[in-house]
């Protein structure tokens, strides 16, 4: 049996629109703070919470519209609604365990299709003389298929008593752990340990073992002095003859008070001596309680393997829940980092058992790059009616483009921040990772304080990026490289991007107008043969439409070139004074001139032009073109180009001369399209496109 959705309306911040959250064995609800997390697994709490008190309702669980005031609301309904399968069924196995219980209350859609359980929470609020108001609640089975309206004749009420076998355990975000782990009444440990078929000889050996322990306990001249003591004083304070002869005895006097007291302790092989778990840190009492939990959930099903085979002399006398739901909130508190690994791994154990599924909600980017993308769900609270909505995460097929659906899932990976971002700056590489931040940093928007993140694509797969922000409604600007007179650049990258948004649903009328009408699917499959020529009008007016879809290109080659051309200077000042390109000259007493020194020297030596030449083949690369778009100065820069960023570190090489360029003159004399995006990302913040 398995949680496989949660539907959930007009509780708490989930408003009157209804949500669905959808289940995996391990699921991993995120998103920024008061945005639902919390109110999700308390939702189900309120459906299989194990004390009552946990599953009362209260008049702040149902949900108050935007634009009303508490006083003003008079009545409120909502529901909570989970829903079950049962892998076993669909397997062909016989579930002699966990099938009898709800067989009754299952749904089947068609005939031969795999039944599923509802179990729904109906709740109503109307407004009274008391402050909490009179709330009235309900829970069913529900006895139609999802598609269908639900009527009264649907409801069957649920009894508690079933309910029950769906345990709960939640772990919130402020915790002590060690309440849970010590063997009192009402924990784990202590419903499993009182569950064990203790045979009479264990018991008989016991109590005789107490009261041997008892006699030699008053036989200390001390303890009979205070017994003496405590029995005389009584007498003058109390007559009531039940507890009228007042005693000193060794407390653990049956096996119920002996349970109560036992508790898991430490041994270490250096010390020798015993650690009890209060004298754990905080982040180990954590990774131990979940331990636990997946130690008592191990008990558990050899109970119910024990249950399904029909032994006669059973281990156990209890019978265990048919799934454990754990929910864990922000487990990452307590933890080290270098711990976020085990705890995790322990979470994917948890989920591995078949009576058991794992729930983590956070805000934490060390556990979401952990975890599988594909079972995230994001919860994500509207500005526009404070409501809450949740987004599952959207990959390419894994069957028809095996090697798209690895790039994605990997990058999503590399870079969880972006689900917690208020803006996301997708770009091609390392370059911009460093380049942007800088400039957003020096024009007021620091990047952590900003919430904007920065994720390097290498310009693949965009599409599948910019569908994954706009389903998690997070503002995205995009920067690439134009590569112009590169294998694939130019016409080809204007191409490229003109079908990527037409792939999430842009208007072909707004994209692709021309002055004859609208492009035509040949017309635009046809663009990237379309000739390059110096200052193109054509080239640099589709530039312009594509910024307004918040698409920017680093022109006429990338960023790096942009940023050589304006800095130049800066740049070529980092380099000792061994460093730097180079001409041999065998002909000549020096067999090395620096290219810096014919620049200034000797600008129309043969030799320094065929170098020239050469780096623009090696900076358009294989298939490229022969730079006769490019100015004159622009070609020559090619030799630096080549020598800064294709044979030497461009993270490096970026770091060394930002730090040389004044902060004034780096804002002032920027790129003009590093100026348009931070522009761009200044108003997507402030809501203004």
């Amino acid at each position: 049996m398995e949680l496989v959705k949660l539907k959930l309306c007009n509780f708490r911040c989930f408003g009157e629109q209804e949500q669905e959250i959808l289940f995996k064995d391990l699921t991993t609800l995120i998103g920024n703070n008061s945005s639902g997390k919390t109110s999700a697994l308390q939702a189900l709490l309120k459906l299989f919470a194990e004390n009552s008190s946990d599953r009362n309702l209260l008049r702040s669980d149902f949900h108050l519209p935007q634009g009303i005031e508490p006083e003003d609301m008079v009545i409120q309904e909502l529901y909570i609604e989970a829903v079950f399968s049962f892998p076993e069924l669909d397997k062909e196995e016989e579930g002699k365990y966990d099938v009898p219980v709800f067989f009754n209350h299952f749904v089947v859609e068609e005939p031969g299709g795999i039944p599923y359980l509802r179990i729904r929470l109906e709740a109503s609020w109307e407004k009274g003389i008391g402050i909490e108001g009179s709330i009235e609640s309900k829970v069913y089975y529900i006895g139609c298929p999802e598609a269908d309206d639900i009527e009264e004749r649907h409801k069957r009420s649920a009894n508690r008593h079933d309910l029950d076998k769906i345990r709960m355990i939640y772990v919130p975000a402020v915790r002590d752990p060690s309440k849970q782990l010590k063997n009192v009444s009402g924990t784990m440990m202590y419903r499993i340990m009182e569950g064990i078929n203790w045979t009479d000889t264990t018991k008989d050996g016991i109590k005789t073992k107490i009261e041997e322990l008892n006699t030699v306990f008053v036989k200390e001249d001390g303890v009979s002095v205070l017994k003496t003591a405590i029995h005389d004083q009584w007498k003058n304070y109390d007559s009531d003859y039940r507890y009228s002869n007042a005693d000193i005895q060794f407390n653990n006097t049956n096996m119920d008070s002996i349970m109560k007291k036992s508790e898991v302790v430490f041994s270490p092989t250096v010390t020798g001596r015993e650690y009890k778990i209060d004298e754990m840190g905080d982040g180990l009492r954590s990774l131990f309680y979940i331990s636990m939990v997946n130690s008592i959930l191990a008990v558990e099903d050899e109970i119910r393997k024990e249950i399904e085979s029909g032994k006669v002399e059973k281990t156990f006398n209890i019978v265990p829940p048919i799934l454990t739901i754990l929910a864990v909130e922000e487990p990452e508190n307590h933890i080290s980092p270098h711990l976020v690994g085990k705890l995790i791994k322990k979470f994917e154990e948890i989920s591995l058992n078949n009576n058991a599924q794992t729930i983590i909600a956070t805000h934490s980017s060390a556990i979401v790059k952990r975890l599988n993308p594909e079972n995230i769900r994001y919860l994500r609270l509207s500005d526009k009616d404070l409501s809450t909505y949740v987004r599952a995460i959207r990959f390419p097929s894994k069957e028809k483009d095996e090697d798209k659906y690895k790039f994605i899932k990997e990058a999503v990976q590399a870079y969880p921040e972006m689900y917690f971002a208020k803006l996301v700056i997708l770009g091609e590489g390392d370059s911009e990772q460093i380049i942007i931040p800088k400039l957003l940093d020096l024009s007021g928007h620091n990047i952590d304080s900003s919430g904007i993140s920065v994720v390097p694509l290498g310009g693949r797969h965009v599409n599948h990026f910019w569908r994954l922000l706009n389903d998690l409604e997070i503002p995205y600007v995009t920067l690439l490289d134009l590569d112009r007179e590169r294998d694939g650049g130019g016409w080809g990258r204007i191409k490229y991007v003109l079908k990527q948004l037409l792939a999430i649903g842009i208007s072909r009328e707004g994209l692709l107008s021309v002055k004859k009408g609208i492009l035509s699917d040949a017309e635009l499959d046809d663009m990237h043969t379309w000739p390059l020529e110096k200052d193109d009008q054509a080239l640099f007016s589709w530039i312009n439409l594509l910024e307004e879809y918040n698409v920017f290109f680093s022109s006429p080659l990338d960023i790096d070139f942009l940023m050589l051309e304006k800095f130049g200077d800066i740049y070529k000042g980092i380099l000792s004074e061994k460093e730097g390109p180079y001409i041999k000259k065998k002909s000549e007493d020096k067999e090395k001139i620096k290219i810096a020194d014919i620049e200034t020297d000797n600008p129309l030596d043969p030799d320094y032009l065929i170098r020239v030449e050469k780096d623009i083949r090696n900076t358009l690369k294989e298939n490229g073109g022969d730079g006769e778009t490019y100015s004159e100065e622009q070609r020559k820069l090619m030799v630096w180009y080549n020598y800064f960023f294709l044979n030497r570190g461009k993270p490096s090489t970026h770091y060394l001369a930002l730090s040389k360029i004044e902060p004034d003159k780096l804002v002032d004399f920027a790129p003009e399209v590093l100026k348009s995006v931070v522009k761009r990302c200044e108003d997507l913040i402030n809501g203004k496109t």
